[in-house]
């Protein structure tokens, strides 16, 4: 019994960590689409074959993405991603990952992209 609540809490810490992780990895791309109008740029031509917006376009896209910034991680979003972290042990950078990429898509989409 003592050693299943072992095992039972080193599990809640262990997905504890890979959550941190996984939101720590967001905000920092985030950030550096933030910081960098270039960097927003480019991830707009790459992703949604845009090379430019009006300024004031850029502004609302900014701020939502400080919202997102500011916002929990969605469990409910990335619980395949959780899941498979936990699964296999490996560390998997969100920076490519179709799920954030799927977050992302769902702002940008707001304003006809």
């Amino acid at each position: 019994m003592e050693k299943s609540r072992l095992y039972k809490e080193s599990a809640e810490i262990s997905t504890e960590v890979i959550i941190e992780h996984l939101r720590s990895n967001r905000d920092t791309i985030i950030n550096d689409l933030l910081e960098n109008d270039s960097t927003l740029m480019a991830f707009l031509e790459v992703h949604f074959d845009t090379i430019a917006i009006s300024s004031v376009k850029r502004e609302f896209l900014k701020r939502d993405l400080v919202e997102l910034k500011n916002s929990s991680l969605d469990l409910v979003h990335y619980s395949s991603l959780i899941k498979e972290i936990k699964e296999t042990g490996n560390s998997v950078s969100i920076e490519g990952h179709s799920l954030f990429h799927l977050e992302l898509k769902v702002i940008f989409e707001k304003y006809g992209f």
